[in-house]
């Protein structure tokens, strides 16, 4: 399981979760641990890409600072589940952007249901990660959004681009307008009286 928070990104084998089925249980579960447990544990800062320290014991994570992680066990495939449709879905969770489709059940109101999961920490599927710019960070069949952390969603299949150009500096702006500026001097008018009826 890699966890990935606002400041840092950390990597390791989940305490008793096993599958996807058992993190989500244990993610929003209250009466659980605040703290996520990894074994065989690395951690390295979040806009570092050098190599990151390998822990030599165990390492708590508060379950409410993580952002998403992306889990690589077993998803249980084959269990039985309820029908579902896959809704797409753009999530705003600082300082990220995430894309993908996040499963439903058919016939809801997709507005309501979207309200309900945000409660909670959900699988998003064929995700697609961006910087808060929309630079393309990464990519993967399921992560874990922790729906606490997003603040804005759309059912929405694309996300805020990045800018191929640098930003106009704002002095440049106000210069370029005030330069098409033509001042007009207008006759006062003779004082009119409104009376109510």
């Amino acid at each position: 399981m890699e966890i990935v928070t606002a400041t840092f990104v950390a990597a390791g084998r989940p305490a008793g979760m096993a599958d996807l089925g058992r993190v989500l249980e244990s993610l929003n579960n209250p009466s659980m641990a605040r703290y996520v447990e990894l074994h065989d544990a690395a951690v390295r800062p979040l806009y570092r890409s050098g190599a990151p320290l390998q822990l030599e014991a165990p390492m708590l994570v508060r379950r409410d600072e993580i952002i998403f992680a992306n889990f690589e066990g077993p998803d249980l495939r084959g269990a039985i589940r309820a029908p579902e449709i896959a809704t797409p879905m753009l999530l705003l969770a600082p300082p990220f952007q995430v894309q993908g489709s996040v499963a439903m059940p058919p016939d809801v109101d997709a507005m309501q249901a979207v309200r309900e999961t945000l409660q909670t920490f959900f699988a998003v599927r064929r995700a697609q990660v961006f910087d808060a710019e929309g630079s393309m960070l990464g990519e993967g069949e399921q992560i874990i959004v922790n729906g606490a952390a997003v603040v804005m969603t759309s059912a929405s299949r694309g996300h805020i681009p990045a800018l191929e150009e640098p930003p106009v500096r704002r002095s440049a702006d106000v210069t370029a307008v005030e330069a098409d500026v033509t001042t007009i001097e207008i006759e006062p008018e003779e004082e009119s009286i409104f009376r109510a009826a």
